[in-house]
């Protein structure tokens, strides 16, 4: 290895040490008009022996000897004209006050140096040629797996990128146009590349090259010209793969070549929603943070962002095990130097939460457990009530005892006007926590609503997905039905950001844009998986469930809404329930958790919920009769595993 360097340095030294020689000599050649004398000469070499060391040592300060000669760019020709410019202007003033004439003029000091980094730009630039050419860039092998890309957006991005793909040695990809909507730089050519103003004109004129990919290299591209784009890709069958976003690319974390394949969150119809991070920041450090879910989607971002807040300790609370397990794993992994601690625990435990809250003194928590799924809610809304609603209340009262500073509830869009168990449970404890704020001024309990969150556990992506992967059918409910939807960092973003604006009380909404038709979103979907819609997988339209809507709603009619310093949040506040009413319905309710009779349940749900709008059409299910592995439905039907069979009456 040190021979080798040796070797490259000996190397280098002599090839400059020839270009400027070389320099030297042009310059006094055209300051002489190409009539060098026997007395220039000499000058030329006393000249060499002040020069010559100068510039060297000055490539080598400025790590021209370091670097790899066949990675030449325009930064490099910056260094480079620094390291060149520095002997030389001190060798242009010097000239002024010491005797200096006699050895080199001031003409050819200027010349010398022009020349010199001329010659050295054509040196490296003659080095990535041949390296280039040798490698094979530019040209695909026979047979190889390897794509020719057309890059939309033709600014600084992608440029960078074609530059790059241009000297990958693998060739995996090898760019062939670009397309860009500024008309200024249509027919003009990037990297030799030109410039088209649209994928059917870059695509009909580079057919016969074989284009396949299509890479969008807009950093701040809307979700909306993501989907134009990729919408007109797919007549052409062109693949679509995306640059990072302007953040990773700023922050260091990915870049410019790493591209990958356009996910749904790129296409959720509207530009993400920015928060104010400073200020979220401010009223999380050196905090104790506890969040309760934290093995969930929603949780684990929550832990996440908190500790790059730089609170004093994290408190991460959940029932699963692997779940905890994993986002502990990731805390620890990711900020080794914030204190945290992962606690097996459930809401409804009360010993056990008054054991940890107790034992840390939060001083603010983050209520993020809950039972979420709809349709499985409607079959057991016992359990729907006793985790979301009681689970939440529990936890309030132990956040009044040990003086909590806020408790940040995180609610749903499901609890307005709700249609099923899992909305009202919800609703019911955002009703509680209102009624709280009139009684004590600490904690500030506020609720947070959102929609369906891409990704998460659950939601209708990973099922779309896991469908897609198994070749279908992709199931629909309903072709009309329509959800709101955001990223997992918007909504932990809200959520933090509200949790420092809270006065309490409020109940905090984010404008997620327009409603996604979610037969829209599998179609999408479809797509990106390079999928043809009914020749390659079919979707399926399954009809409403119980419990489930067409469309969700963002405020309930007896709210008032409030703009905040964000355009983008909303605050609503109403009407305010008497807290002891609010405590002795939930007594009311504890009888009818474990009944068989869920309509019962929800009929006095209704009672003190009147916007609930209760589905009866659940299937119910009676008590497990003694016979091993069997239970009865209230209407008769008999269930042995997952087995229905029907019986005229349960005696049967």
């Amino acid at each position: 290895m040190w021979i080798h360097r040796a070797g490259r340095f000996t190397m280098l030294v002599a090839a400059y040490s020839t270009i400027f020689v070389i320099s030297l000599v042009l310059s006094f050649e055209f300051r002489d008009d190409f009539t060098i004398s026997s007395a220039t000469i000499g000058l030329i070499l006393d000249s060499l022996f002040w020069l010559l060391p100068a510039k060297l040592a000055s490539l080598f300060f400025f790590g021209q000897f370091k670097g790899l000669l066949t990675f030449f760019r325009l930064p490099d020709v910056y260094r480079l004209a620094a390291a060149l410019g520095i002997p030389s202007l001190g060798f242009f003033f010097l000239s002024f006050y010491f005797d200096l004439g006699l050895l080199i003029s001031k003409s050819a000091i200027v010349l010398d140096f022009f020349i010199s980094v001329s010659l050295v730009c054509v040196f490296r630039t003659t080095l990535r040629i041949y390296r280039e050419k040798k490698s094979g860039v530019g040209a695909l092998s026979e047979g190889a797996d390897r794509h020719r890309v057309v890059i939309y957006g033709a600014g600084h991005t992608g440029a960078a990128l074609a530059a790059d793909l241009m000297g990958k040695r693998s060739k995996s990809m090898v760019p062939v146009a670009f397309i860009d909507d500024d008309p200024f730089k249509w027919g003009k050519h990037v990297h030799g590349l030109r410039v088209y103003p649209s994928v059917s004109e870059a695509f009909d004129v580079n057919s016969g090259s074989g284009a396949n990919k299509l890479i969008v290299a807009m950093p701040a591209a809307s979700p909306s010209k993501i989907r134009e784009i990729t919408d007109v890709a797919e007549q052409f069958k062109l693949s679509v793969e995306i640059v990072p976003s302007w953040m990773d690319l700023a922050s260091g974390r990915k870049k410019v070549d790493r591209i990958r394949p356009v996910k749904i969150d790129d296409l959720l119809g509207r530009n993400s929603i920015k928060l104010h991070s400073s200020k979220v920041l401010n009223g999380l450090e050196g905090k104790v943070a506890l969040v309760t879910g934290a093995g969930g989607t929603i949780g684990g971002e929550l832990c996440r962002q908190i500790a790059q807040c730089n609170p004093s300790m994290v408190i991460m609370v959940e029932r699963a095990e692997y779940l905890l397990f994993q986002t502990e794993q990731k805390i620890k992994s990711e900020f080794p130097d914030i204190p945290s601690h992962a606690f097996i625990g459930d809401i409804t435990d009360e010993a056990r939460m008054d054991f940890l809250m107790g034992g840390f003194l939060p001083d603010v928590i983050f209520h993020a457990a809950a039972h979420k799924h709809v349709p499985m809610m409607e079959h057991q809304p016992g359990e729907a009530i006793r985790n979301n609603t009681l689970g939440t209340a529990l936890l309030a009262d132990l956040a009044i005892k040990y003086e909590v500073e806020r408790f940040v509830f995180i609610s749903t869009d499901k609890a307005v006007n709700p249609t099923n168990v899992m909305g009202v449970s919800k609703r019911l404890a955002e009703i509680f926590l209102q009624s709280l704020q009139d009684s004590t001024k600490i904690p500030q309990f506020v609720a947070v609503r959102f929609g369906n969150v891409l990704g998460s556990s659950g939601s209708v992506i990973p099922t779309f997905k896991r469908q897609i992967e198994e070749g279908g059918p992709v199931t629909v409910t309903h072709a009309e039905i329509t959800r709101y939807f955001m990223t997992v960092p918007e909504a932990v973003g809200l959520v933090l950001e509200c949790s420092v604006d809270a006065t309490g009380g409020e109940i905090f909404v984010l404008d997620m844009g327009e409603p996604i038709k979610i037969y829209d979103l599998a179609k999408q979907m479809i797509k990106l998986s390079g999928l043809r819609i009914d020749e390659d997988i079919e979707i399926k339209f399954t009809g409403l469930r119980p419990g489930e809507k067409l469309y969700e709603e963002l405020q309930h009619e007896q709210e008032t809404l409030e703009i905040t310093e964000n355009e983008k949040v909303f605050r609503f506040t109403g009407r305010k329930s008497n807290e002891q009413e609010v405590r002795n319905f939930l007594k009311e309710l504890s009888p009818l958790l474990r009944s068989s009779d869920y309509n019962a349940l929800k009929r006095k749900l209704n009672s003190f919920v009147p916007e609930y709008v209760p589905d009866y059409s659940a299937p119910q299910w009676a008590p497990a009769h003694p016979e091993v592995g069997t239970a009865y439905r209230k209407d008769g039907v008999k269930v042995v595993g997952d087995k229905l069979i029907s019986f005229d009456n349960r005696t049967a």
